[in-house]
């Protein structure tokens, strides 16, 4: 068999890559109202995680499939999310001027931006924890920053990649065809890591099993 067969290595990697500029573009577009930005953003992660790195399915019936479904419980919590960010955001500026004239509460911008690191870090878990666990809205928002805190290395590592994603978003606007995909994707490898270590030996099981069944 040839590299260049359909089922080839080169072959393969190609429609990975397509694969995400295609959920990049989904995920552009479905973010456009702003408010569905967090369930965009789950439903990414789960197709990503499903399609891209364990072969199920299709990308645009899973991704729209699991958009709709998690639409109702995942807007509430981005809007909060949405809200916490923009108080943030203010509290930083106003921190930042005062400082530079000179008053002592400029200090507090330090506090703020390590709040806003840690919103920005919680963010990553809750919606990917979203996208993989059903559970209430409190008690995910409860178990995203509790994993987040428990898992301090790789929620340095899951800052650092969103941080270089915000980057190359700034400086080449036309990478969002890609950067979203390719974001999660790694992400997922870290995520994936941290969830297993939460997950029952029968849920372990049980997606061993529906990989193997889809990659046979």
């Amino acid at each position: 068999m040839g590299i260049f067969n359909v089922d080839g290595g080169i072959m393969k990697a190609l429609g990975k890559v397509t694969d995400i500029i295609c959920l990049s573009i989904l995920f552009f577009i479905c973010s456009i109202p702003i408010f569905t930005i967090g369930t965009a953003g789950t439903a990414l992660y789960y197709t990503v995680n499903k399609v891209i790195r364990n072969d199920r399915g299709y990308i645009f019936k899973d991704y729209l499939t699991a958009f709709k479904d998690n639409f109702k419980q995942t807007t509430p919590v981005w809007i909060l999310v949405l809200v916490l960010s923009v108080v943030l955001g203010m509290d930083i500026y106003l921190m930042s001027q005062w400082g530079k004239n000179g008053s002592k509460l400029g200090a507090l911008v330090v506090v703020f931006l390590i709040m806003a690191v840690f919103l920005m870090a919680w963010t990553f878990y809750l919606f990917a924890y979203m996208a993989r666990f059903e559970n209430t809205r409190k008690q995910s928002m409860k178990n995203a920053a509790l994993i987040a805190v428990a898992n301090l290395g790789w929620t340095v590592l899951l800052i650092i990649l969103g941080v270089a994603a915000a980057f190359a978003l700034y400086v080449f606007p036309i990478s969002i065809l890609f950067v979203p995909g390719l974001f999660t994707l790694l992400e997922s490898f870290v995520l994936e890591k941290v969830f297993w270590k939460y997950m029952s030996e029968e849920d372990r099981a049980a997606e061993m099993e529906r990989n193997r069944e889809f990659k046979n």
